[in-house]
């Protein structure tokens, strides 16, 4: 039996008793991958000595990409 019959059989079994449908298979997993994400930002944040405070990719990128643009000479046309 797959799991999407499995679900089908439960819901039919719950609804005709009056209680309420268990959660779709894999409606979990976003919120359990973000979880993981931060958990694992976290972490390295605290490894790094950062204190928790990590900077998102985009902002280190970012200001990458501005220091990069500052030591180099503007190009002449």
């Amino acid at each position: 039996m797959s799991i999407q019959e499995q679900y089908a059989i439960d819901t039919w079994r719950l609804r005709g008793a009056g209680q309420a449908e268990p959660p779709a298979p894999g409606s979990h997993e976003a919120k359990l991958l973000r979880a993981w994400w931060v958990a694992r930002r976290e972490a390295k944040a605290l490894r790094d000595g950062t204190g928790g405070a990590a900077s998102p990719p985009a902002s280190r990128w970012t200001s990458r990409r501005t220091s990069r643009r500052l030591r180099r000479p503007p190009r002449r046309a």
